[in-house]
Order: structure tokens, then sequence, then C-alpha cells
């Protein structure tokens, strides 16, 4: 199951992408643009997860997808999806830990869109 949470941000769309990208490699991930334009950050390994398992800690794999697009108002919306699935592979612990940086990101995400004026 996915989680989706959505940051609006006003200001020049470029200056808001960038400001986001940079908060997600602040919290330790590696960024890639995907094909359809979303940006793809990833932290951890998979071997980790699965060697670790509850120890892996930071070295656990966890995946945001950002997709990216502007809403009726005008401003730049930052889609965040966290795909669970790959969770469960660090255990109960795991998912609780995937959950708890899942909602740690998008606390920086939303004082970041507050910075840039947004509601």
């Amino acid at each position: 199951m996915a989680s989706t949470h959505d940051v609006f941000l006003e200001g020049p769309h470029d200056e808001s992408r960038h400001l986001v990208e940079q908060t997600l490699i602040d919290h330790g991930f590696t960024l890639s643009l995907a094909p359809d334009g979303s940006t793809r950050a990833v932290r951890g390994t998979l071997a980790s997860t699965l060697a670790l398992r509850a120890f892996a800690g930071r070295a656990q794999l966890l995946t945001l997808d950002v997709q990216w697009f502007v809403d009726d108002r005008g401003r730049l919306v930052a889609r965040v999806v966290h795909e669970a699935a790959l969770s469960v592979l660090g255990g109960p612990v795991g998912v609780v830990r995937a959950q708890r940086v899942v909602a740690e990101v998008v606390r920086a995400l939303e004082a970041v869109a507050v910075g840039r004026g947004a509601p």
C-alpha cells in the first residue's frame, strides 16, 4: 500500500523544486530522474535491509517518488509517494522506521513550503 503526501510550494518552480530535492538529499537520499519526469529518491540498500532487517537503521532501503505538477492556483505541487511494500523486508521495526522517516521528510518539506509562503 502506498502513502501519498502533497506539498504545495509558492514561488518560482525551478527554485522550489531545487529546495525540495535539496531537502531529500539532506535526509540522506540519492536522487535520480525517472523517465516520466518525476524524481526518485533512494536511501539505503536492499542488501543491508535483508541482512540487517530490524538493525538496518539508515541503511534500510527506502524509496520515495516525487511527482511534480502545477495546481489550479499556479503553485508547484510535490507529490511524495512511498510504496510501503519494500518496508516489510525490514520486519515490523522496518515498517515503523519507514513510516517515521517518511513523516520526517514530509514535515521538512512542509517547512520548506511555509518558508516559501505556502499556507
